[in-house]
């Protein structure tokens, strides 16, 4: 039960943060199907690791800010549920949605343009990916500050960094849209490259 002592709160806070990011990041920038649905799963999880460290944190301590916490909590939950039903869909977005493997040294030219919602999730992902990698440095800290990492959990971060790698490679091997090529790409998923596999490192 020594959770809220093992854990960071700031690796928690930018950890959703990074999380809700994404979400809305990849909903902006119509990313993959699979980024989008993961982002909500995300975004769900966090929420009941968070809850469970202000359980642990204030079971004890009754607190006044309990109840704009857990108002907060439930705000961005409906949020975050909601979202993918806000997702437009149409006969573009239903053929961007099959997925095609992806053709080793495809050749096939072409840039696809940033509209002006795509750059505007960009930017947000882009903020995600940061917000994921700092919020390790908080975690890391408060390891060697305890010279221990007990109340951590291994499984978690060893699913994480399973689950990055297959998230990377899953954006990786999916094959560019007719016409455009495979710069145009990934430099189009970049900041969620950046975000799955650069903290892979740092975990």
């Amino acid at each position: 039960g020594n959770m809220d002592q093992a854990l960071s709160l700031w690796f928690l806070l930018g950890w959703i943060g990074g999380d809700s990011c994404n979400l809305i990041g990849s909903f902006l920038a119509d990313q993959l199907p699979l980024q989008t649905y993961t982002a909500v799963y995300y975004v769900l999880a966090d929420l009941v690791m968070l809850s469970l460290y202000f359980h642990y944190k204030f079971k004890k301590r009754p607190s006044l800010l309990s109840t704009p916490i857990n108002s907060a909590l439930l705000f961005i939950l409906g949020m975050a549920c909601a979202a993918p039903l806000l997702r437009t869909t149409g006969p573009v977005a239903a053929r961007r949605e099959v997925f095609r493997g992806r053709t080793l040294l495809s050749v096939e030219p072409g840039s696809k343009p940033f509209t002006q919602q795509e750059i505007i999730g960009f930017v947000i992902g882009s903020v995600s990916s940061m917000l994921y990698l700092l919020s390790r440095l908080p975690q890391i800290r408060t390891n060697f500050l305890r010279k221990s990492t007990r109340g951590v959990s291994y499984s978690l971060f060893a699913l994480v960094m399973l689950g990055n790698t297959l998230y990377g490679l899953s954006v990786l091997l999916k094959n560019p849209e007719v016409g455009e090529s495979e710069g145009s790409y990934v430099l189009h998923h970049l900041p969620w490259l950046v975000g799955s596999l650069g903290v892979l490192l740092l975990d």
